[in-house]
């Protein structure tokens, strides 16, 4: 039975060490691996599925985007986020932010999950839904299998930050200034 976490319940510093130690963790180390394997099975398929090659290229760039987009939250935004959340346990005033307000790396990074969730979703047209043929070898299956799981995390990453992080971030923010 699968366990459905209530993330709305704990509070902001444990959310994001499980955005960093659950989400950016694995699209970093399962990432690469994915792409390895889609690379070769394109390579297998260039004939009979010209498409692969289009996904791994999709995937190759998805990779690189959210490389960036995890070392801005990593280096900016959550630790201020962190900060923050330490001044409104101590009912502190919230430091000073570089930015201004949380509100416009936030921005930034809605933004960037979006554009991820459009290439995704091409990539799962491209794939019809992650189907394989019939005759399909075990990598080209297991590529496929491995690349709509990365999108189900992907897409539990972008739901805890929109709907649950940042969020809680902005209110936190208003709650110490």
């Amino acid at each position: 039975m699968k366990t459905i976490l209530d993330f709305e319940q704990w509070p902001l510093d444990l959310l994001i060490d499980y955005a960093l130690k659950i989400h950016h963790r694995s699209i970093r180390e399962d990432g690469p691996e994915i792409l390895d394997l889609l690379q070769r099975v394109a390579q297998v398929h260039k004939d009979d599925v010209p498409d692969l090659q289009k996904v791994a290229d999709h995937f190759r760039n998805s990779l690189t985007d959210l490389d960036m987009h995890l070392q801005k939250e990593e280096n900016i935004l959550f630790p201020f986020c962190l900060e923050m959340y330490e001044a409104y346990r101590e009912g502190e005033q919230a430091p000073s932010f570089h930015c201004g307000s949380v509100q416009g790396p936030i921005s930034v990074m809605m933004a960037e999950h979006a554009d991820e969730t459009e290439r995704h979703q091409r990539i799962a047209q491209l794939t019809n839904d992650y189907t394989t043929p019939e005759d399909a070898d075990e990598d080209y299956r297991e590529a496929m299998r491995l690349l709509k799981d990365f999108r189900l995390r992907l897409e539990e990453h972008t739901r805890v930050e929109n709907e649950v992080i940042f969020p809680m971030a902005m209110q936190v923010e208003m709650a110490c200034r």
